[in-house]
């Protein structure tokens, strides 16, 4: 895939010849989700790739259902490797997106070195909690009648962090505030029904972390699945909500960056 069809919103950042990084954020927050990781990683030498989801920030929002399945993320996201003229890079995926980065490390191993992931119901949960089509259509209904205003309320948006300081919501709210309520409301409905992965997970090909937020009550018997069940798998908890790489952000980057720097030469 060429470059000019990516169209996904990217930013990178970071010094030139860093070895490079795939960062992918959840639903209902965009880019700016790693406003307080993406100095970190920089300091420490890597080269941030941080994406918008389609509806998400400043990606656009396609009517074709097919653009929102993870087979046609995960063609994106190798079409962005090359653009940053890598054979193999890392991956980071926070919730929906760790669900992302999940199929596409499983269906292209040989591009990714390794990967850390977080809390993600989409990838870990039992695919029974999707719940039927019609209560997924009544939520999008719900998120396209209420617009931006909807999302940015939403329990699930953390720009109510206690991690940002003023400036740092600021940005995150500018950068959300171009989101579209169409564009979310067709990645819950186009989405999120295909990113149940635990019947691939025990075929995990690659070095993958898990950084639990354990405060996360809710998401504490897919960490214990995953523990139990999930190939190539290391989990780490920490004291943290769902967005572990905001309300945890310093642990969160220790973490993920002593995990990172074991697969580097030299």
């Amino acid at each position: 895939m060429a470059s000019r069809e990516i169209e996904l919103n990217y930013e990178i950042d970071g010094p030139s010849d860093g070895r490079p990084v795939l960062f992918v954020h959840g639903i209902l927050t965009c880019r700016a989700h790693w406003l307080l990781n993406l100095p970190a990683f920089h300091e420490a030498g890597f080269r941030s790739v941080a994406v918008d989801l389609f509806g998400h920030g400043s990606s656009p929002s396609p009517d074709d259902e097919a653009a929102y399945h993870p087979d046609r993320y995960a063609e994106r996201f190798s079409a962005l490797r090359e653009l940053v003229d890598t054979e193999r890079w890392f991956v980071v995926g926070q919730s929906l997106g760790a669900a992302l980065t999940l199929n596409y490390v499983m269906s292209r191993s040989d591009e990714v070195i390794a990967h850390v992931v977080t809390n993600s119901h989409s990838a870990f949960g039992d695919p029974s909690r999707i719940g039927n089509p019609q209560a997924a259509q009544e939520r999008a209904q719900m998120m396209i009648d209420g617009g931006i205003d909807a999302v940015m309320r939403h329990p699930l948006n953390p720009r109510r962090a206690r991690a940002f300081n003023d400036a740092q919501r600021a940005e995150f709210d500018d950068a959300m505030l171009l989101s579209s309520a169409e564009g979310i409301a067709r990645t819950m409905l186009y989405t999120s029904p295909h990113t149940p992965l635990r019947h691939r997970l025990p075929d995990n090909p690659v070095d993958t972390l898990l950084i639990a937020g354990d405060r996360e009550e809710a998401f504490s018997a897919s960490r214990e699945w995953v523990e139990a069940n999930a190939a190539n798998f290391r989990v780490e908890r920490v004291s943290a909500t769902h967005a572990v790489n905001i309300s945890a952000a310093d642990e969160f980057n220790r973490i993920a960056l002593g995990f990172l720097e074991q697969f580097i030469d030299g």
